[in-house]
């Protein structure tokens, strides 16, 4: 007789979180650093008391950092979390200069903790004004690194230059997702915010790209500007921009997630969960969509979750990042590589 067996129970799709970063304090500036200006600025002491990092285990500061994302993550019911790089800013000449960077992750540090963890997607992160700009885009895609960001702001860098072309070339060559910072930055010293504005993407999305405008555009309710009417503009003309909703659940952007609801559902399906961790969510503006006091307020990626989820922005926001991942472009330029990773192929891979 053959044993009997139960209902096999639903598998549930994978939960993804597209935008988190790793800091680090710069006692191993090669892994990277905060600068002197952004260590001692408010905004910073402030997220160090609240967070109570100095609690965390680990012998260094950028230690308790990193323990902390793990457990965090571990700890969550994420699948995966895309864990963010974040590159230098250059001179003209495309030499490097740290003396001007105010953040800086290594494309190397978030690769190593992609080793540590089965649930980290590594993100890497290239200035295309560093003169081997090209070289790194390939050595990070060999290594894993399906996803690159550019920070506008921080790094200085217009995505409208024409002399980035080739830069836009490889990236669809090799299938990479370019992700953009888009909107007013606030953390940290930036060099211009008007090359956050999303209008200024069309140069990279010309060439076909799946381009992720991060933040869609929002700035904060007392910038002199919004970017985000410029955000659904571009989201109408072009179907391989999407949008991630990193920061949108802060108290400055309390009207960003009603507003981006609210677009017709052809928009919002390119919508892309992401929290911006470690940067904590809000839950004033959201408390009658997400409760007073939920239970997944204990942890700020449950939380974030929690409060976005209550917007609901379709089947796919949780886990379509997966699938742009796995894209490629048509042609012999973009031959099949290995997909995106499942958890039991990077819990075999870590």
């Amino acid at each position: 007789m053959q044993p009997k067996t139960g209902p096999v129970p639903p598998v549930r799709p994978p939960v993804v979180d597209a935008h988190t970063h790793i800091f680090c304090w710069g006692e191993k500036p090669e892994e990277g650093f905060l600068s002197e200006q952004t260590r001692s600025s408010w905004l910073t002491r402030l997220l160090l008391r609240v967070t109570g990092i100095a609690r965390e285990k680990g012998d260094i500061l950028s230690d308790k950092l990193r323990n902390r994302l793990l457990r965090d993550l571990d700890r969550s019911s994420l699948d995966f979390a895309v864990v963010l790089a974040q590159d230098a800013v250059y001179r003209a000449d495309g030499s490097r200069n740290d003396a001007d960077t105010h953040f800086y992750v290594s494309n190397d540090h978030v690769l190593d903790l992609a080793k540590r963890s089965p649930k980290i997607l590594p993100g890497c992160s290239i200035n295309p004004i560093r003169s081997d700009a090209l070289k790194e885009l390939e050595r990070c895609s060999a290594a894993g690194s399906r996803l690159i960001k550019v920070h506008t702001a921080i790094q200085g860098v217009d995505p409208a230059r024409p002399e980035f072309d080739p830069f836009y070339a490889l990236a669809r060559e090799l299938g990479l997702v370019l992700m953009f910072h888009t909107g007013y930055e606030h953390s940290c010293k930036v060099i211009s915010q008007q090359f956050t504005d999303p209008r200024r993407l069309e140069r990279p999305l010309s060439f076909g790209l799946i381009v992720i405008a991060a933040h869609c555009g929002t700035c904060a309710f007392f910038d002199p500007e919004d970017y985000y009417p410029h955000f659904v503009t571009m989201m109408n003309r072009y179907p391989n921009l999407h949008g991630d909703t990193a920061i949108l659940a802060s108290l400055i952007r309390w009207r960003s997630l009603a507003r981006l609801s609210s677009e017709e559902d052809g928009l919002r399906r390119r919508i892309i969960h992401g929290s911006d961790y470690p940067l904590p969510p809000s839950r004033l503006p959201c408390v009658f969509r997400a409760g007073f006091r939920p239970p997944e307020q204990a942890n700020p990626l449950e939380l974030d979750l929690c409060v976005k989820r209550a917007f609901h922005f379709g089947d796919g926001y949780e886990n379509q990042i997966l699938t742009l991942l796995d894209s490629r472009p048509d042609g012999p330029a973009g031959a099949r590589t290995p997909m995106a990773p499942t958890r039991e192929t990077r819990g075999r891979a870590g």
